[in-house]
């Protein structure tokens, strides 16, 4: 890959950085955050701060809760 293929990115969710593909694609060619899989991103040269709770859909299961007490 090129540099000028290339972008550093941040993501929206987590706020790691990335290199993200130019051009576009299928997911498989230019997939999410490699972190926590969130498709959300800038370029890192903005400025950001990242949300205080992992961003969820509302799809989304609900975390799986262990047996009431007896």
């Amino acid at each position: 890959m090129s540099p000028s293929a290339a972008l550093s990115v941040r993501c929206l969710g987590c706020g790691s950085v990335y290199v993200k593909p130019l051009g576009g694609g299928t997911a498989s060619d230019n997939p999410g955050c490699p972190r926590c899989a969130y498709v959300g991103w800038i370029p890192t040269d903005q400025s950001f701060t990242p949300a205080p709770e992992p961003l969820h859909f509302a799809a989304d299961p609900l975390p799986h809760r262990p047996f009431p007490p007896r």
